[in-house]
This record gives structure tokens, sequence and C-alpha cells, in this order.
């Protein structure tokens, strides 16, 4: 059982996504940490570090995943925590839940650190950190495969009635973040907030503006849980 003092030791880095784009972190620390990979914006708390990943409003198939992890781990992170949109890919995962992912699928190549050297790196989910979000988020769905597609494109129909037969949900983002954070040797989980069917699995029309939408709609269960993630490493 994880007390809430766990990972005090330990720097928790959060990465934090559509849902947490325009957060105000006016009683925090913003700094800009230089890396070997670019330049990444952190807001610095007490005991933990937020990076948001759309920041300068990246799309995802051009996020800095190697700037933003090293940045985090610069700066102090030991632990990572990624909060991430999604859409469901079954359903019986309807729009507002949870998933917290213990595998993943990626259709596009991922970024890597490994360009001067030869090393294979496992690219799992931390159990530690995936048990704690689940005791943070008893309601959440506690397993689950992430699909990663590159985006910024939505899926079409026929590649959803695919992806459906192999997982759960379907985002752009979590499998880059949890392969560098792996290279670099950094326990990862996410949880992942489903804000639509994915295309196809219901008779809704989707598009970016209903996503959006929906995520706005989810903005304040975003911030909940940002906070209790914090609270929990206090």
């Amino acid at each position: 059982m994880y007390t809430s003092n766990t990972y005090a030791a330990y720097m928790l880095g959060i990465i934090g996504g559509t849902s947490l784009l325009d957060y105000k972190g006016s009683l925090y620390t913003k700094f800009e940490q230089h890396t070997p990979y670019g330049t990444s914006e952190i807001i610095r708390g007490d005991n933990f570090l937020l990076l948001l990943r759309h920041q300068n409003r990246c799309a995802p198939h051009i996020i800095p995943y190697r700037s933003h992890i090293a940045a985090l781990k610069l700066a102090g992170a030991r632990r990572i925590i990624a909060l991430g949109s999604t859409g469901s890919l079954q359903e019986h995962i309807p729009p507002g839940s949870r998933v917290i992912p213990d595998d993943y699928v990626c259709l596009t190549p991922v970024p890597t650190i490994m360009n001067h050297s030869i090393d294979h790196v496992n690219p799992a989910f931390d159990p530690h950190l995936r048990s704690l979000l689940i005791q943070l988020c008893p309601d959440a769905v506690p397993h689950g495969t992430y699909i990663q597609t590159r985006g910024p494109r939505l899926e079409s129909r026929s590649e959803i009635q695919w992806m459906k037969n192999i997982a759960d949900i379907v985002g752009m983002t979590i499998a880059s973040e949890l392969t560098v954070a792996c290279e670099m040797r950094i326990p990862f989980a996410a949880i992942c907030t489903v804000d639509n069917y994915a295309n196809g699995i219901c008779n809704a029309e989707i598009s970016y503006e209903s996503i959006i939408s929906t995520v706005r709609e989810n903005q304040e269960k975003a911030l909940d849980l940002l906070g209790r993630i914090i609270d929990a490493v206090a």
C-alpha cells in the first residue's frame, strides 16, 4: 500500500496535455530548461515539475519529446506521470472514462536518443506508478492497450475498425513519451482521459472542434486529478 509520502524523496515530473494547455501556474515558478535536444518550459512546484507537452501550440507530430523528457530529468524529475487525451476504441469505455494503460502499440516511428550508440530498452509502464494511479483513481479502467498514431489528422473509419481489435484507446503522444523516458531510465506511467469515441465506434461525427469541446468540459476533472497527484507526493 502506498502512503502519501512514498515518492516524497523523488521529485515527480508531470506531463499535461490539451486539457491543461491554458493552465495558469501563477503560484509556481516557470523556467526554461536547456537540454542537448532543445529548450522546454517547466512549471516548478514545491515537490513536482509540470511540463505541458503542447507548449508553443505544438501539434503531436512535432512535439520535441526528447527535449521535454530530458528537461524534466535535468530539472530533477526521477519519476514521470503523464496525463493524456484519447479516443475510445471500445463501446464499453465511454467518453468521460479514464484508462491507466499497461501496454501500447505504435504505428509511427518514435523518437529516440540512441543515435550514436546501440541500446535496446523495454518500453514498459512502471508498475509502481501504475499502482499509485489506480489508488488515486479507483474508478479508472486499471489496464488497457494504448495505440499511437502520428497525427495531427484523425484516424479513418477503416483504420479504427482495425485498431479496435488490438487496442482500447487511441492517442498521439504517450508511446513517444514512454519510450524516451525508458531510454533515459526514468520510470513512467500514464492516465488517459477518454474525450470521444474514435471515428466509427459510434454514430456521432468526430471533429477536432468536438474533441476540444469535450476536453474543455473535462478540464475541471483534469485539474482535480492533477491536484490529487500533487497531494500524493507532498
